[in-house]
């Protein structure tokens, strides 16, 4: 059995050790703080490169709790003693100078890229809008052609007319391109100056339709109607042709010279009438040449009824005077008439009278007795 005395002795022995353990412990070697230093700096190497990563990523706030948690790290005063710790501060201090410049070419590239995306759109928008606008004009470009070499009518007049209204109506759709993209703008003024001409263009064609419709068919009717008159023997039927013939072809010649008048390279360009060429100066020197002639027909005319209505009068103011001079003699024997009857009446009523008078006095004669 140990004794107690033992005992004692052998726990001041192990507590002794205790303590000059723990002084050891307590008064860390240099190569152990170098050996911890180095550790230290790969971590921050790590973080470091991490960042840097970051930072080409153009991930700035995903560098920047990084690069805090590595200047933490490497603010150990063991590091120092770590070869790498120059180094590791320098690239610290280089990839946190990087941060801002990092944020500020995010930032561009961001509107580069918002910028490249809007134009993008825009490109596409423009792109759409000038096919559509392309398309449209090729209606107008198409209705113009089926003017040409053709009988000008109003459907095709109006087929063009409508072209252009859908055209406008298209470039107006895109008005707000137009601020956006200059090639676009200037190729809607392109488009505006065709259209202009489009116009003219249905604007002459729809005076010649209105000249051909109207003028000249009435002047080419009146041809009919001009026969007609010929063969009319009521005078006031045949001045009256005769007279609707002459202003037909009057307003003929008088709107073909209007119209040349309005459009000059209508004396040297024909137009399509029925299939044939016609020259509006050439009609305008007919339908003149016509009315001229129709006019001294017509003066004729209207003398020969003056002359006619002069002796239709003049008959029946002698037929008048013949009425009046019956209705007089008339008159007189009834005049006569009625004197005899008011006489024989008088001389009716004295004989009544005088037989009553002779009555009377034979009846105071008789009554005497």
């Amino acid at each position: 059995m140990t004794s107690v005395r033992t005992t004692s002795r052998t726990w001041v022995t192990l507590l002794l050790l205790l303590l000059a353990v723990s002084g050891c412990g307590g008064q860390r070697s240099v190569k152990q703080r170098q050996a911890f230093g180095e550790k230290r700096t790969d971590e921050a190497t790590l973080l470091l490169n991490q960042a840097e990563q970051s930072l080409r990523n153009l991930d700035a706030d995903g560098a920047v709790p990084k690069l805090a948690k590595a200047k933490e790290v490497l603010g150990h005063p063991d590091v120092d003693l770590s070869p790498e710790a120059e180094m590791c501060r320098s690239q610290l201090a280089e990839l946190q100078a990087l941060v801002p410049k990092v944020r500020e070419e995010k930032t561009r590239r961001e509107r580069t890229a918002r910028e490249e995306g809007e134009k993008q759109k825009l490109d596409a928008a423009v792109e759409k809008q000038r096919d559509d606008v392309v398309q449209a004009m090729g209606t107008v470009t198409e209705a113009v052609e089926a003017l040409e070499g053709k009988d000008v009518d109003a459907a095709r007049v109006k087929a063009l007319n409508e072209a252009i209204q859908r055209t406008k109506e298209r470039l107006k759709a895109g008005k707000a391109l137009e601020e956006k993209s200059e090639d676009y703008a200037a190729s809607a003024r392109r488009t505006e100056r065709r259209l202009e001409q489009a116009e003219a263009r249905a604007r002459l064609a729809q005076r010649v339709v209105d000249f051909v419709s109207g003028p000249l068919e009435a002047s080419q009717e009146a041809q009919g109607l001009e026969k007609k008159a010929r063969t009319e023997k009521e005078l006031e039927e045949r001045l009256s042709l005769y007279t609707d013939v002459r202003e037909r072809y009057q307003r003929c010649g008088e709107e073909a010279e209007k119209l040349l008048a309005e459009v000059p390279e209508l004396a040297r360009a024909p137009i399509q009438v029925k299939g044939r060429p016609t020259l509006v100066k050439a009609v305008a020197a007919s339908c003149k040449t016509r009315a001229g002639t129709l006019q001294r027909t017509v003066a004729k005319l209207e003398q020969a009824k003056v002359k006619r209505d002069k002796f239709l009068e003049k008959l029946e103011k002698a037929k008048a005077a013949r009425e009046e001079k019956v209705a007089k003699a008339k008159a007189a024997r009834e005049a006569a008439k009625a004197a005899f009857a008011e006489k024989l009446a008088k001389a009716k009523a004295a004989k009544a009278e005088k037989l009553e008078k002779a009555k009377a006095a034979k009846e105071k004669a008789r009554a005497g007795k």
